[in-house]
């Protein structure tokens, strides 16, 4: 990690936490060469200053076996724009939905416990949501990079590969 404003040893602490949040003191000291100590005092000041916000367990949902990370494309009829961002935006199986540029474009990324829920549930979607006029969605094989640190996201998964279509 590199964060431009923080010296060599506040950016390897933060590497270390990114990788394991729960380290001690004394292991990120081991890690970085310093003392317990100095890592503690580091850690307050970045805390302080709002660099580290917090620490969280980072849950995996997409380990279910069998289930399948998807990416969901959308274009929507303009008059009904909205209606279409408030039924992606409440779905229980997208984790992120994204407004893009294009002719009232959504792009959304998703969980599914298996095939056949990710199937039937794009054709619902498709056929039942009021203003979709186009809707395409795509297997997620493998993440290859990940600025945010896996923060929400989890790297370098595989899954088999598929995609599927609607007009």
């Amino acid at each position: 990690m590199n964060i431009e404003g923080l010296d060599t040893l506040d950016n390897k602490i933060l590497d270390v936490l990114k990788d394991n949040a729960r380290a001690t003191f004394s292991e990120i000291g081991e890690k970085v060469g310093l003392s317990r100590v100095a890592v503690k005092n580091r850690m307050e000041v970045l805390e302080k200053n709002g660099i580290i916000k917090g620490y969280t367990t980072v849950i995996d949902k997409t380990k279910v076996p069998l289930g399948v990370q998807f990416i969901l494309d959308v274009e929507a009829i303009p008059e009904l724009y909205q209606d279409v961002v408030e039924v992606l935006a409440t779905d229980r199986f997208l984790r992120q939905v994204y407004s893009t540029t294009g002719d009232c474009r959504l792009h959304a990324i998703g969980f599914a416990p298996n095939m056949n829920t990710l199937e039937s549930h794009a054709n619902h979607l498709f056929l039942r949501t009021k203003g979709i006029r186009k809707l395409s969605w795509h297997l997620l094989l493998k993440i290859i990079k990940d600025e945010d640190g896996g923060v929400e996201y989890v790297r370098y998964q595989k899954s088999e590969h598929l995609e599927g279509e609607q007009s």
